[in-house]
């Protein structure tokens, strides 16, 4: 059965002083109504962030607003230990006519995306007695205020299912091991781990790009809409939690606060922003010498924008879960048998057939699958 992709914590969670001592905080972070911890407190302070699995965004729920200086992102990657990358949110598209937003900086809730397809050495590393795969970002400047953290979720690269799982679908319990005790990919099979993983990556590609729906979380950075006073949809489906909107006022950027009783509220059913409150939106035209004012147009051009995570979970979803887990965990295990030598055989329950038959099956099988996904939402 597929595991949550959305509700993932990761495994291991410390604050490093900097200096020589690691604080556990693997229990708050896992705990978003539980006790909020201070992380980036001071200069040189690090925060770990460990999974037993690679993973590509980590998701922040902030108690408290910081306000830091640079900062600096590495991975674990054996030899040497720790290797400098750069987030994605430091190439996301800045608005010009607004403050610049290079990287996320613990200021908000939000998401950090890694580029994990540029991180091939990525490795497991021993931190505080666990060895595991690590992302760690260090304040490298001084600290006005530290931010506060409730909880810190993880997106897994195998959000869809895990190698386990394919490995448990191609039976290779006696392939891959000789007394039949295997498990799972190793490092030392063929294929690794990883590449089974890069296998599942690109399953899930392909079936949100044929569905154009997700299972797992996704960020959408400024989305741009026209005003509405009765609201828009939101671009992508099955939205769930908005991070920021701001409205062009005709000078900057403004900031606005969500819920009812505030400036806009989100409605998951409808997958709608609804404003509580009706704001002035004019764009200035001149004709005859004189000002006229409407709404939209001109500099007021799609004048909204927003960030926000978006995807079902897929451990929950009762009705296309299932089938989303179960292609996804095909279309990887055909892409094993494609690329590793089992012989001419797969299992297939008590009986062996010709691995060509086992993939024009599941190929058929994932065809038919993917347009019932298509058929059950129209966009």
């Amino acid at each position: 059965m597929p595991t949550s992709a959305t509700n993932q914590y990761f495994d291991k969670v410390f604050a490093f002083d900097g200096s020589s001592t690691y604080t556990d905080i693997t229990l708050e972070m896992q705990s978003p109504a539980g006790t909020s911890s201070s992380v980036l407190t001071d200069t040189n302070d690090v925060l770990y962030l460990g999974s037993n699995n690679r993973f590509d965004m980590a998701i922040f729920d902030v108690d408290t607003a910081g306000s830091l200086g640079a900062l600096t992102w590495e991975y674990s990657s054996g030899t040497p230990a720790w290797t400098a990358f750069t987030p994605l949110s430091a190439t996301y598209y800045t608005d010009p006519d607004d403050s610049p937003d290079t990287m996320y900086d613990f200021s908000k809730d939000g998401a950090e995306q890694f580029p994990s397809g540029r991180m091939s050495d990525w490795a497991t590393e021993t931190v505080n007695s666990s060895d595991i795969y690590w992302v760690r970002c260090t304040s490298a400047a001084s600290v006005s205020t530290a931010p506060s953290l409730r909880s810190i979720r993880k997106r897994p690269l195998a959000a869809y299912c895990s190698t386990q799982d394919v490995f448990n679908l191609l039976q290779l319990k006696n392939v891959t091991t000789t007394d039949g005790s295997g498990t799972d990919f190793t490092a030392s099979t063929t294929p690794t781990k990883a590449t089974v993983e890069q296998y599942i990556e690109a399953a899930q590609s392909q079936i949100e790009y044929t569905s154009r729906k997700s299972w797992r979380p996704s960020y959408v950075h400024e989305e741009y809409h026209g005003f509405n006073l009765n609201g828009f949809h939101l671009d992508k489906a099955q939205g769930f939690k908005v991070f920021d909107l701001k409205i062009w006022n005709g000078a900057d950027w403004e900031s606005k606060t969500q819920g009812r009783k505030n400036d806009y509220f989100f409605v998951p059913d409808t997958n709608m922003i609804q404003f509580s409150r009706y704001f002035l939106l004019p764009a200035r035209f001149t004709s005859y010498n004189a000002p006229v004012w409407r709404w939209g147009g001109g500099e007021f051009t799609m004048p909204v924008k927003i960030s926000y995570m978006y995807g079902k979970d897929i451990a929950t979803d009762p009705r296309e879960g299932g089938i989303a887990f179960d292609m996804a965990r095909k279309l990887a295990s055909i892409e094993v048998l494609r690329d590793s030598d089992f012989g001419n055989l797969a299992v297939s329950g008590m009986d062996r057939m010709q691995i060509p038959d086992k993939i024009n099956g599941w190929t058929q099988e994932i065809e038919e699958r993917l347009d019932s996904l298509r058929a059950f939402e129209t966009f």
